[in-house]
């Protein structure tokens, strides 16, 4: 599933060729995707409609027009492609959007858990009014998390990977953060430190930022050579190593269920 730095790359490779370009036609292949596609919206909000700019809400993407913004979220498989013409070339092709001058952008989700939508200008949405804080906003401080977990006793792991507190942490980056914070999953996220909530976020930042420098700066090269969003040049640490030796202390890495998902960790450098 594409995460942040996925999203924050695609938003990037995006604004070269939909920023301040006037959206002249989109084309529909089906009436929903995870929800319904308020296509009427969508083709009176945008169509003949400059795109005024493009930002990022934890893992949704928001282009925004006069009247308000089409939100896209990839789901778990959506992509987005520029081909040379309307037609789609691809299965799974959902819906296709056409500039003025000539680009023609598609979107794609096999498996349709992604999303297009609508929200009207200065009105929210169910789905980003319950966003939690940014992990790239300077606001984002360990001092915010401290305070935040402070009567939480969760394990820290559901507690990052919550939307509603911090939002477009997905799974990879939760265990490599936490790893390279020095923090066991399984902790209570109301008794971490205020030291400990820090160093962890000087790590995820760090994560971040690092694997959205590593990746795409089109929309060509924002795919891997199977045409599949990647993790970039990420030197993943944890994530999917179980057995194999931590880059640290060279004991086997473990893997634990949490909340039904995989978490990867090693008990020697994260026994805290």
């Amino acid at each position: 599933m594409p995460e942040l730095p996925e999203v924050e790359t695609l938003r990037r490779a995006l604004l070269p060729l939909a920023k301040n370009k006037i959206l002249k036609e989109i084309k529909f292949f089906r009436k929903d995707i995870r929800f319904p596609i308020p296509t009427k919206d969508l083709r009176e909000g945008l169509t003949g409609k400059p795109i005024s700019d493009i930002s990022r809400r934890g893992k949704y993407l928001l282009l925004h027009a006069p009247t308000g913004a089409m939100i896209l979220h990839l789901g778990m498989s959506g992509r987005v492609v520029q081909h040379p013409s309307i037609q789609p070339v691809e299965k799974h092709t959902h819906a296709v959007f056409h500039f003025e001058t000539g680009t023609f952008l598609h979107f794609i989700d096999p498996r349709r858990f992604g999303c297009i939508l609508w929200t009207h200008k200065n009105e929210g949405h169910p789905l980003l009014d319950s966003l939690g804080m940014d992990p790239l906003d300077d606001t984002t401080t360990g001092k915010a998390l401290k305070v935040m977990a402070r009567k939480c006793k969760a394990p820290i792991k559901s507690f990052i990977m919550d939307s509603k507190r911090l939002t477009g942490v997905g799974n990879i980056y939760a265990c490599e953060s936490m790893f390279q914070g020095g923090l066991n999953p399984r902790r209570q996220a109301g008794k971490v430190t205020l030291r400990e909530w820090e160093n962890f976020m000087i790590s995820l930042k760090a994560i971040l930022n690092n694997s959205i420098a590593s990746g795409g700066t089109t929309l060509r090269d924002f795919f891997t050579a199977d045409n599949t969003p990647g993790y970039y040049a990420v030197n993943l640490s944890v994530y999917g190593k179980e057995n194999q030796p931590c880059p640290i202390c060279a004991t086997p890495i473990v893997r634990a269920l949490q909340t039904g998902r995989s978490t990867f960790y090693c008990k020697v450098c994260q026994k805290k």
